[in-house]
């Protein structure tokens, strides 16, 4: 069984009354009621159709992909703290 991969985008709506619709496009991870977006997650075959779809919506002010999958995640273990100590 493959799993399909997933791509989580922030939606910026303009009243809170509009988050049971938002919820309908996917799954829902985060609600910020007072700075009024939410953290949606899509399956990535689906992104620009649900993209065109939201971005159609009046209540929607702003939709944004999430910048995670193009951050990197190795890391060196270069021993830093030797540098900081050192005497000059």
């Amino acid at each position: 069984m493959m799993l399909e991969a997933r791509i989580g985008i922030y939606i910026y709506f303009k009243q809170n009354k509009f988050i049971r619709q938002l919820k309908r496009h996917g799954h829902l991870i985060y609600v910020n009621k007072d700075k009024k977006y939410l953290l949606l997650y899509i399956y990535e075959s689906e992104l620009s159709q649900t993209m065109k779809t939201l971005e159609q919506l009046k209540y929607v002010r702003e939709v944004i992909v999430s910048e995670y999958p193009n951050i990197r995640r190795e890391y060196s273990t270069e021993n830093y703290e030797a540098k900081d100590y050192r005497v000059i």
